[in-house]
């Protein structure tokens, strides 16, 4: 109880030491970075702030940050106690472009107050051109009102340990033999928690035929103690190589990025008090984790590829290097005629499989035969490569008798030796029996219908004349009929637009239209006045013959309907040498119109002579002005 009362006396000292002093609040940065660095921007405040605001670090790409962190220092001088206390904010910032970029200003409260820093500018340039600098101290201090003068920054951050994250390369067998497996694995180890792991540089292997062996992004962890400390440690890559020609390769280091979760820690706090000493530096109060991108690099590695022996080396070696069986199986050895069988090699075994081709069988010189089907079945594991390799041959026998398919031999080198290997398959004996005669198709179930062909129609007969011949280097290009049918295409053309043109013409002729549509329009009213005639409907009857009319004379004539009278009919009609007789006619018709719409009588007979006349009146005028 005591060591709580005092305790909470001295927070209140604390708060009332902190009130009481000058806020000052500092940026600290480079003022020159290079492109690709990643450089520390911290802002330091004396006092106890809230609601810190950074600025957005235009030009830039933000690592990490605001990362707060604290600490407080008490001294006891004469029996008066003195005390610090330090806010910082720090950033992790990425160079990315040349140029010149201004980090504005960041703000912080303190008690109600706003303060901010000042504006600063860094300068990135390219790898090579920047001059060594130190980060400054801090560029400002600000109050409310004025600045005061800047203080040093802290230190809250300790670099990652090189040993901390590394990557091993290892190889199995630093000399194998051309063609022989070795295996290369790359391991990770790390005393620091990682995330986003990403390998930049998969690993070139030149001079090496190569073949991945993990096969999952899921790592899996494991733990190692290396000098007396304990680390968490996987494989992130592995994989089989099989060289293709002699000498000394260098395999370049793998590259990966990480964001590491590394331990900060804050200044120590000296009062000289045993108590507060042990309490404020206790590792619950003084410690946390900052994320940091790190770059980590694996080592090279060299391999010593030798040439395989050229002693002992068989006539049938194919570069097969490894540890091989060979089996043979023909499904059936008593066939007829243009029957089909299967003969299937297999070779399975560990080592180089996916270069290894078929090998050379002596089929009789009265069997057909077509290139294998092969099939692989290679499985990858950590041990390496191994696996299967299927060569299935389609035979069909054209003549009967019993034949022989000799021992098939398969060399390979066998490095766990250091000697050439050759193994062979046993003899086949395959009795052939006479097959139907008519039959000329292959009778055949096994897997390759697809690749057979039928006898009779792989091979046609010469076609016999008569055949239609031509003499030889006459063609139709530049003949008679070739230059005939090129002219008459192009005077079919000149007919064509002429026509075009013309037809385009009479369209932009609006009188010219009108005449032509004359007659037309004047046969659609009349129509349309006898379906009123036998509808009885007298007003409207009477309507198209009078439209029926006058629309005639003004599209013959290209008249406007508001200047047509008797008068200028008359005249227009006869300027274009009309009968008189039919000029009455027409004039005589247009009065009966009128006044058979107001006559007494016989509406039905007055509707059906005025009709008639319409009808004959317009009829002689279209046969006089032709």
């Amino acid at each position: 109880m005591k060591r709580l009362a005092l305790l909470m006396i001295f927070t209140q000292l604390c708060i009332l030491g902190v009130t009481g002093q000058d806020v000052r609040f500092t940026l600290s940065a480079p003022d020159v970075v290079e492109i690709g660095q990643t450089f520390r921007v911290v802002f330091t405040l004396n006092a106890m702030g809230e609601n810190f605001r950074g600025p957005d670090f235009k030009g830039f790409n933000v690592v990490s940050g605001p990362n707060i962190s604290q600490s407080s220092s008490f001294q006891f001088i004469n029996g008066k106690m003195h005390q610090e206390y330090t806010q910082s904010y720090t950033y992790l910032i990425h160079a990315s472009m040349e140029g010149t970029f201004e980090i504005k200003p960041a703000t912080v409260v303190v008690s109600g107050k706003t303060y901010q820093t000042q504006s600063f500018k860094i300068q990135v340039v390219n790898s090579g051109k920047s001059q060594a600098r130190q980060p400054q101290a801090p560029t400002s201090t600000s109050r409310p009102s004025q600045s005061t003068s800047p203080t040093e920054p802290i230190d809250d951050f300790k670099d990652i340990p090189k040993d901390d994250i590394f990557i091993k390369a290892y190889v199995s067998k630093p000399n194998p033999y051309v063609g022989e497996q070795t295996v290369v694995t790359y391991k990770l180890f790390t005393k620091v928690p990682l995330s986003n792991i990403r390998i930049n540089n998969l690993g070139t292997f030149p001079g090496f035929w190569s073949q991945d062996l993990i096969k999952t992004d899921k790592l899996q962890q494991s733990t190692v103690i290396i000098n007396g400390e304990e680390y968490v440690t996987a494989e992130i890559k592995k994989t089989a190589l099989f060289g293709l020609k002699p000498g000394t390769m260098t395999l370049p280091a793998m590259e990966m990025e990480c964001t590491a979760a590394i331990v900060k820690k804050r200044r120590r706090t000296v009062t000289g008090d045993p108590f507060f000493d042990s309490f404020f530096n206790d590792a619950f109060f003084n410690s946390g984790y900052e994320q940091v991108e790190r770059k980590v690099y694996s080592n090279p590695l060299k391999i010593n590829v030798k040439p395989l022996p050229s002693e002992g080396k068989p006539g049938g070696f194919a570069n097969a290097v490894g540890n091989f069986n060979l089996s043979a199986e023909l499904d059936r050895n008593e066939i007829k005629v243009n029957d089909a069988i299967n003969l299937r090699l297999k070779i399975s075994g560990t080592g180089n499989l996916d270069v290894i081709e078929a090998p050379l069988v002596n089929f009789p010189t009265e069997f057909d035969t077509y290139e294998p089907k092969v099939t692989s079945n290679i499985n990858t594991s950590a041990a390496g490569v191994a696996g299967s390799k299927t060569f299935e041959y389609l035979i069909i026998p054209r003549t009967a008798g019993t034949y022989t398919i000799q021992p098939i031999a398969f060399s390979f080198f066998n490095p766990a030796t250091g000697k050439y290997t050759t193994t062979s398959t046993p003899e086949f004996t395959i009795i052939v029996a006479k097959g139907d005669a008519s039959s000329q198709s292959v009778a055949y179930s096994g897997v390759n219908q697809q690749d057979l062909k039928y006898i009779g129609t792989d091979i046609h007969y010469i076609k016999l004349p008569p055949i239609p011949l031509r003499p030889s280097g006459v063609s139709f290009f530049a003949s008679k009929l070739y230059y005939s049918l090129l002219l008459s295409l192009i005077l079919s053309f000149v007919i064509s637009f002429w026509i075009i043109k013309k037809i385009q013409r009479q369209r932009g002729d609006v009188g010219l239209m009108r005449l032509r549509k004359a007659t037309a329009v004047a046969t659609k009213r009349l129509k349309k006045a006898r379906t009123f005639l036998h509808q009885s409907n007298q007003e409207a009857f009477y309507n198209e013959i009078s439209a029926a009319l006058w629309g005639y004379i003004s599209d013959k004539f290209n008249i406007p309907l508001a200047d047509l009278s008797m008068e200028n009919v008359e005249s227009k009609l006869t300027a274009r040498a009309v009968n008189s007789e039919t000029i009455r006619a027409f004039i005589e018709t247009l009065n009966n119109c009128e006044f058979a719409r107001f006559a007494p009588g016989n509406k039905t007979e007055n509707m059906e002579q005025v009709y008639n006349q319409a009808l004959s009146t317009i009829s002689r005028i279209e046969r006089e002005l032709k």
